[in-house]
């Protein structure tokens, strides 16, 4: 420690003893370990296609930009839509994906 510092010090009645504190580092709490939530009864009834379908309606696809990705007709993709209302026992596309993304089935990555 310099002259100036101990002066400086001593002016303000502070000791040039140093304490050092140890705090331990913050204890994350862990991951309660889960098991996956169970697929909806109507999971099982959808084909390879309509799952697939219903993957492009969450992410926000247009029913063009689905039949292009998907590489099958717009009709084709009206007609999945159809059957994926009918199955999972919605009324609209948006409540489709939103009952897709509250039972588990389509999740946020």
């Amino acid at each position: 420690m310099t002259e100036s510092m101990r002066t400086t010090l001593a002016t303000y009645g502070v000791h040039h003893r140093r304490h050092l504190q140890v705090v331990p580092p913050p204890v994350a709490p862990r991951p309660v370990a889960t098991s996956p939530a169970p697929l909806p009864l109507w999971a099982g009834r959808l084909s390879n296609r309509e799952v697939e379908v219903l993957h492009c309606i969450a992410d926000g696809l247009s029913t063009t930009e689905i039949a292009q990705a998907l590489f099958i007709s717009v009709a084709t993709v009206k007609s999945h839509i159809a059957r994926l209302i009918q199955k999972v026992e919605v009324r609209d596309r948006l409540q489709l994906v939103v009952t897709a993304y509250r039972s588990g089935f389509v999740r946020l990555d």
